[in-house]
């Protein structure tokens, strides 16, 4: 074989794989990852208005996100986003964009700090590896924590990943660190992060399959 006939051998080839996956990309399903309705209560809300969902890579990935939020003294909210394509992408390489999304999207008016990072197990039975900041507001000179958590569900061939942020002081309240809305992000039934117990936690109770 020719120089030349290699060459557009190995194009052909090319252009076969990927119509392939175009093709392929319209059998990607995606169910978005949610909170379980009845957890959904005292003061929390779905925010409908920041739904958002979206294709990339000629739809071979698709991804679509929910915001909770609450408001009041200690504002806080939660982002839940699915995303799904043809292969599982690898945990840790997502931990490591969550890190990136948080750092570059906060950096700007929260100095953060990393705190602590672990794993935990959730009530879907997912293994899941969480990292958590510690940040001051450099507008309102206000205490804010950020938790960003992240698990591959293989029930439904998709990657989860969490952003929960709670501001935990606030100037009109002197001297008072109010962790009710952050417990509520993070609890579990074994208190894994910081000794917060419930079985009603944000995180915890997500919908994946």
């Amino acid at each position: 074989m020719s120089g030349k006939e290699s060459k557009k051998y190995l194009l052909l080839s090319i252009i076969s794989i990927f119509i392939i996956l175009i093709l392929l990309s319209g059998c990607v399903d995606l169910t978005c990852a949610y909170v379980k309705n009845s957890t959904i209560k005292d003061g929390w809300y779905e925010n409908t208005a920041l739904r958002n969902t979206g294709t990339q890579f000629l739809g071979m990935e698709k991804w679509c996100s929910i915001t909770y939020e609450i408001n009041g003294k200690y504002p806080a909210s939660l982002t839940v986003t699915t995303l799904k394509a043809i292969v599982l992408a690898d945990e840790k390489d997502i931990q490591k964009k969550t890190r990136q999304t948080i750092e570059e999207t906060f950096s700007n008016n929260i100095d953060l700090s990393e705190n602590i990072s672990g794993e935990r197990i959730i009530k879907k039975s997912h293994k899941t590896l969480y990292i958590i900041y510690d940040g001051l507001d450099k507008n309102k000179n206000e205490t804010v924590r950020i938790i960003g958590e992240v698990w591959n569900c293989a029930s439904s061939g998709t990657s989860i990943i969490c952003i929960g942020v709670a501001y935990i002081t606030n100037n009109d309240i002197q001297n008072v660190y109010n962790l009710d809305n952050w417990q509520k992000i993070i609890k579990d039934q074994k208190g894994t992060i910081n000794g917060s117990y419930g079985e009603d936690g944000l995180i915890y109770n997500i919908c994946c399959h």
